[in-house]
């Protein structure tokens, strides 16, 4: 049996997925895993109905909240990268778009991931049957143990 394991971390910049990274970092983290984030853009500016609206009047703000918005999403990603560099740990990025939940459980099984470590966000039980959870779409679709880190603060 091999030590080696591909552990998925799903991060979307929150500090959720911070504490999720540390908890691994700190207690799970074994020298020949090969880590792998999972960021998800969700390119939130367009999502605002104000902003639809405003698109069918101007489409060249559609390119502009675009490129706003990869920028912030590039951002997000060199702090994943630096983190994975700075704490000398082999790993990569991989970003997918669309809803987070199923992004990575497909990015998961693609990447044959031994388990899968995911923030949460703390939502209340109505709170989570309106808006969904990322965290709660994982564990019931994933096809591996998934852990749910929450942040105690």
């Amino acid at each position: 049996m091999s030590d080696e394991r591909t552990i998925l971390i799903a991060m979307d910049g929150s500090e959720h997925a911070d504490h999720a990274f540390t908890y691994y970092k700190d207690n799970l983290y074994k020298e020949k895993d090969a880590l792998i984030i999972v960021y998800c853009a969700e390119y939130k500016s367009l999502n605002n109905p104000q902003a639809v609206t405003m698109v069918s009047i101007d489409p060249a703000l559609v390119t502009n909240l675009l490129m706003e918005e990869e920028k912030e999403i590039n951002k997000i990603a060199a702090k994943f990268e630096a983190l994975v560099k700075d704490h000398q740990m082999k790993g990569k990025l991989i970003r997918v778009g669309g809803e987070p939940g199923p992004g990575i459980c497909k990015v998961a099984l693609e990447q044959n991931a031994d388990f899968i470590i995911t923030g949460s966000r703390g939502l209340g039980k109505v709170r989570r049957t309106f808006l969904g959870s990322v965290s709660d779409y994982v564990v019931h679709h994933a096809h591996v143990p998934v852990l749910v880190c929450r942040n105690k603060s």
